[in-house]
Formats: C-alpha cells, sequence, structure tokens
C-alpha cells in the first residue's frame, strides 16, 4: 500500500478512533512523493464536515491550498475544530486573529466540544484579552467550567503549580455553585490571590 492509499485509509477510521484521539496517517504524508501529495491534499479538502484530525493533517502536509484551508477553518462552527487551527496553525495567524479565536472559544466552547483545547492553548498564550476572558469565565461561565478557569487563572498568576493543582481543588470547587453570593466570594478571592483590582 502506498503513503496515499494508507492516508485516505486512515480518513476513514472509526469513532473510537476520533474519541481516543487518534488522528489520520500523517507519517503516510511524510512518506509521500509529490503526486501522492496531491491525492492526500485533494482528499483533505474536499473532506466535510472537517474534523481536528483534518487541521493536523493540513498542517503536516503544508500546501499552499492545505495553509489556506486551515486559516479559513478559523470560521468553523465546530469549536473543535477552531480549537485544532490555534493548535496546529497558529503560526499562520496574527496575534490579534489568534487572541479572538481563543478569547471566543473560552467565552462559548463547552466539555467536550473544544474547551479542554482552548484551555491548553490558553496556557501558552494568554495576552491580556485571554486573561480577562478567563476572569470572566470564572465569574459567570457554569460551575465546572468556572471551577477550570479559576485553576487556570492561579496558575498563570504563579500562584499554583499546575494548570490543576490538586491540593488548590477545595477552593477551586467552590465555583461549582449556582449560589449567586457563593461564587461572587469564591470569584473575590480569586481576585486577592492574584492581585487583581
Amino acid at each position: 500500500m502506498n503513503p496515499a492509499e494508507r492516508f485516505l485509509e486512515s480518513m476513514t477510521g472509526s469513532l473510537d478512533k476520533w474519541r481516543e484521539g487518534i488522528g489520520y496517517d500523517l507519517e503516510a504524508i511524510a512518506e509521500a512523493g509529490d503526486a501522492e501529495r496531491k491525492i492526500i491534499e485533494a482528499a483533505l479538502l474536499r473532506h466535510e464536515p472537517r474534523g481536528w484530525q483534518d487541521i493536523e493533517a493540513m498542517a503536516a502536509l503544508d500546501t499552499p491550498p492545505a495553509r489556506y484551508a486551515l486559516r479559513a477553518s478559523r470560521e468553523d462552527p465546530d469549536p473543535a475544530v477552531r480549537a485544532a487551527v490555534l493548535r496546529h496553525g497558529a503560526a499562520l495567524l496574527t496575534d490579534a486573529e489568534r487572541t479572538a479565536l481563543l478569547v471566543e472559544g473560552l467565552e462559548t466552547a463547552e466539555f467536550y466540544g473544544g474547551l479542554t483545547q482552548f484551555l491548553e492553548q490558553a496556557e501558552a498564550w494568554h495576552p491580556a484579552p485571554v486573561i480577562d476572558a478567563l476572569f470572566r469565565g470564572a465569574r459567570n461561565r457554569e460551575g465546572e467550567v468556572a471551577v477550570q478557569f479559576a485553576a487556570m487563572l492561579l496558575f498563570l498568576h504563579g500562584k499554583a503549580s499546575s494548570s490543576f493543582d490538586w491540593e488548590l481543588r477545595p477552593f477551586f470547587l467552590r465555583f461549582n455553585t449556582e449560589d449567586p453570593a457563593q461564587r461572587a466570594e469564591a470569584y473575590r478571592e480569586l481576585c486577592e490571590r492574584v492581585g487583581r483590582e
């Protein structure tokens, strides 16, 4: 089986592979000759709906049409695809585009729908608008999300040993409440801990 055939076969993976985070055969891209790369490129460009695997493969292929499609995917309706653009195509975005995409993801994405991936990107790229989005989320988003945002904020401000410091878990869990007064008190303490007025 030549590299193009191997790659095309990897595109027909099962739902289990997708859930386990197994993407397409990137080694096949690396081994492909020019003619095979054209076949792979055509398959990727026409594949719908796009998934994170398509974005990862476009970045590995790194041809002008693949780069164009990858950049265009920052407008994809699937948050997981937009998160993949940040992860695999950040170099193709301006700082302003990268920041706007990350802020939008932090404000709207859900667990199992790209939120974890957006948080991972915030750990690496966190200009002021991203930090502000994390604070807004810690104050206003649903409890499970607010927990993660509070944890990330303490880490980014040097007040935690990791992006979810288990020693601070009791504090983080205070954000998982439907009581506005309890959330407000947890938020005030978060701001005090990181020196935000």
